[in-house]
């Protein structure tokens, strides 16, 4: 998903082509207590490292809550769409993140945001997933409130931090299946989104999928019945109603 100024803007991915890194890590490394054994993580909330991001993936678990405060809608080029939440209107500016690095108050925090500086990923040999942390990240100190090791064993924030980025790999795989089974259905279309802030400045929000309204009432009783028993029309519904959101990040952007 690509936003741009007005029309003469060239669009700029919004995060790194297939081979980049996720979003936001810059040098993960697997977690070690010879390795890190001095280290501890800051325990004040500080969101800085999310601040110039528009947008971020979305499980589908979360749509429920999210569909609250922002438009969910879908990437474009990827198989099956990939779930993001929209948080500004302009490429590098996310509306909820303040300059001390704290998100708007009495809105959802998505799990990927609040999982870093910790990540999954699969050690040298490919057979298991390793906790890691993005060591590149201001919140890792050798002063951190909280230390990941004592001695050679984990702590209970560590072994916290690990239970949530399995969670987070599990639903995201859920996720993925539910979004499978509603591309097979035909529901997802190209959109884009137009919007002109009150001193007359156009913004363009390009590059993403929308689930099609249309397409979901022509649905037959069969599919439809299908798509309820997966669990897949909570995910529909929280989409829809999350496209009212737009209208509040024309404010947050006029205000901002």
């Amino acid at each position: 998903m690509t936003s741009t100024q007005a029309d003469t803007d060239t669009p700029r991915p919004a995060s790194g082509g297939p081979s980049a890194l996720p979003l936001f890590y810059s040098r993960p490394e697997a977690l070690r207590a010879d390795r890190h054994g001095d280290l501890g993580i800051a325990l004040a909330p500080d969101y800085r490292f999310a601040a110039r991001t528009h947008a971020v993936p979305l499980n589908a678990i979360e749509f429920g809550v999210a569909a609250r405060h922002y438009p969910i809608v879908f990437a474009a080029g990827t198989t099956p769409p990939a779930a993001v939440a929209v948080l500004g209107l302009r490429q590098d500016r996310n509306l909820f993140v303040d300059g001390e690095g704290a998100w708007a108050a009495d809105t959802y925090i998505p799990s990927y945001v609040r999982r870093y500086p910790f990540i999954l990923a699969r050690n040298d040999e490919a057979s298991e997933f390793a906790l890691c942390i993005d060591a590149a990240s201001d919140k890792i100190t050798a002063d951190g409130e909280t230390r990941f090791f004592e001695g050679a064993e984990p702590t209970e924030a560590t072994r916290k931090a690990l239970d949530f980025c399995a969670a987070f790999q599990r639903e995201s795989r859920e996720s993925e299946a539910l979004m499978r089974q509603i591309a097979e259905h035909d529901l997802f279309a190209p959109n884009a989104g137009r919007f002109t802030l009150p001193g007359g400045e156009v913004l363009n929000v390009n590059d993403f999928s929308i689930i099609d309204e249309t397409r979901v009432n022509a649905l037959s009783d069969q599919a439809f019945l299908d798509l309820r028993k997966s669990g897949a029309l909570p995910v529909i519904y929280a989409h829809l109603w999350s496209m009212r959101n737009w209208a509040d990040l024309v404010r947050r952007t006029a205000e901002a």
